[in-house]
């Protein structure tokens, strides 16, 4: 008898869908490094604000080996920031550049607690939903806020990416998988990313190297320059 006469044909439909169902890393391998692209949107923002052409609407997540570098540049490539975090050693570099001013700061968990201080720690109530984002499957979770004036957020997150805690170092911490699409708030502003693409690749190790151009600072710097910064993009 072949393996396939001893699956009852009522189960193939499933089968089918779980084969073909998660995208380009197929059922029983993840993808282990590659870029996702996010789309970027403002859903709070006055789409007539004398910044609004200035909002960033893409930014870019690569990752290899338990390290992320998040990128995002903004006011026609002024300003730009990128966050590099090795997830096993839960460390961070934050850099931002604006003008020709360029700073970093080393992170470890203590010192992140004044840059999700606009969000807070939320509750997250795990659903059975499913959906697949940019061909990955994603389950559905909902993080639930205890201030009034933030909404609940639907965050939608895969573990077909090999990344281990791939969200400590935010609001969201507890995820167990890379969110492909989701809310945050950062100084005042509510993002909105939505992964468009997944492509999976060689990713240079070179990407992940300590900056040369950029200036030391302590985490409270840091902070300080972002939020002068993006508070210029509320008005």
């Amino acid at each position: 008898m072949t393996t396939s006469s001893r699956i009852p044909l009522a189960l193939w439909p499933a089968l089918l869908t779980l084969f073909h169902g998660c995208g380009a890393t197929g059922f029983f391998s993840r993808l282990d490094e590659g870029v996702i692209e996010y789309s970027l949107s403002f859903p709070e923002y006055d789409p007539n604000g004398i910044m609004s052409g200035m909002l960033p609407e893409r930014t870019l997540l690569t990752f290899r080996d338990n390290r992320q570098v998040a990128e995002l540049s903004a006011g026609m490539g002024l300003f730009r920031t990128a966050m590099v975090t090795d997830d096993a050693s839960r460390t961070l570099d934050y850099r931002m550049s604006m003008m020709g001013k360029r700073i970093t700061a080393n992170m470890r968990s203590r010192d992140l607690d004044v840059f999700v201080a606009d969000s807070g720690m939320p509750t997250i109530i795990y659903t059975n939903d499913m959906d697949s984002i940019a061909g990955y499957p994603c389950r559905r979770a909902v993080a639930i806020f205890d201030r009034i004036d933030h909404p609940e957020i639907e965050l939608w997150y895969t573990d077909r990416i090999a990344l281990k805690d791939p969200n400590w170092y935010g609001p969201f911490a507890e995820v167990p998988g890379v969110l492909l699409r989701y809310e945050v708030v950062q100084y005042g502003m509510r993002m909105r990313l939505t992964a468009i693409s997944v492509k999976p690749g060689n990713v240079d190790e070179t990407k992940f190297a300590p900056s040369q151009d950029h200036d030391p600072v302590e985490p409270s710097v840091l902070h300080h320059e972002m939020a002068e910064v993006l508070g210029t993009f509320s008005m």
